[in-house]
């Protein structure tokens, strides 16, 4: 079926034909972050309970577990999409990503500080989808971005804390660009239907021999001596997520998780000046995140904030965020509000 401006394409999970407008500044349904995903490009908003550690601890409760506030607010603006072949069967979409995740101790009764934000964006991803609608396997796809940026920031009171506490380390510039490229299996392009998907992603430094973090002493960080990299210039997860068939109201059950293998970071936050460094060097370990939850489909609307999911999200490894991946054991477990 074709009409003016709108393709008829196969429905990922289902052997239905439904037709959406593809073209310039189109919404394609695939190729989007799942929802376990750590530093997704939608938005969420969660409340959690966190491992505390003196490092961010700005009121010194001295707590071991202790609650936060953090806001992700992603997007992946549209900017191509189409269908081809004799069935619409590929699809090919170009679109470009930015996020910047707050981490903030709102429950902190002085400053409510900001403990740290995270920074993305990239230039264009291309995102190829085959249909295949083959029992169990409904596509495929292959999502590659040439250039992404991460820079993250510690709160300044955090920051001021640090240096009038006499830490040896105040502040790690962490900073990198990397090259992001991810296969998918069964994309959910149909939000209604039962869909179990698959993805594997890799990132790869630009400059491998830069890392991904660096300590400058010129803008009075530190001394580059207590950090200690190592080379590993890549990052690599796994991720699966269900969706339950949609009822007659609106509402899926969903579930998402994510394996992730990354860096922990080579340095020691806890050090004060005139202490022996003996902390090691960088090592590899792996993450999980793991959201369940329900989600909300508005009806006759298929695009940007069409979908709303409330949940429970779980974290383990180490800390996501900024120039505290050097902390490891770091868990949480919170309520999860998100926009899609």
């Amino acid at each position: 079926m074709i009409m003016a401006g709108v393709h008829g394409v196969w429905a990922s999970g289902s052997d239905s034909i439904y037709a959406r407008r593809t073209g310039w500044f189109a919404f394609a349904p695939y190729g989007k972050s799942l929802l376990s995903d750590v530093h997704p490009n939608f938005v969420r908003f969660e409340i959690v309970g966190n491992s505390n550690h003196p490092v961010y601890d700005f009121a010194a409760t001295g707590k071991s577990f202790r609650p936060s506030v953090q806001g992700c607010f992603g997007f992946d603006l549209p900017i191509w999409d189409r269908n081809f072949g004799t069935e619409q069967e590929y699809g090919l979409c170009i679109s470009m990503t930015a996020s910047a995740c707050l981490w903030m101790d709102l429950f902190e009764s002085q400053t409510s500080p900001v403990i740290n934000t995270d920074y993305r964006i990239g230039t264009h991803t291309y995102t190829f989808i085959h249909r295949l609608n083959r029992k169990f396997v409904k596509n495929y796809s292959i999502a590659w971005c040439p250039f992404k940026h991460e820079s993250t920031h510690i709160g300044d009171e955090i920051q001021i804390q640090r240096v009038q506490a006499g830490y040896a380390i105040r502040r790690v510039n962490v900073s990198y660009n990397y090259t992001e490229l991810a296969v998918t299996l069964n994309e959910p392009e149909d939000r209604n239907v039962q869909c179990h998907t698959f993805r594997l992603g890799l990132m790869v430094l630009w400059s491998p021999n830069e890392g991904w973090y660096s300590i400058k002493e010129s803008a009075g960080d530190g001394k580059a001596s207590l950090a200690h990299p190592a080379m590993s210039p890549f990052e690599a997860y796994f991720q699966y997520q269900y969706q339950s068939p949609t009822s007659r109201h609106g509402f899926q059950g969903v579930a998402s998780a994510e394996v992730r293998n990354r860096v922990v970071y080579g340095y020691d936050l806890s050090l004060k000046e005139g202490q022996t460094d003996t902390h090691s060097a960088d090592y590899r370990r792996f993450t999980y995140s793991i959201f369940l939850g329900m989600r909300y489909n508005l009806p006759g609307y298929d695009g940007y904030f069409s979908r709303f999911a409330v949940g429970a999200r779980l974290y383990h490894g180490n800390c996501p965020f900024g120039h505290y991946r050097a902390i490891d054991n770091y868990s949480q477990v919170g309520l999860s509000l998100v926009f899609q």
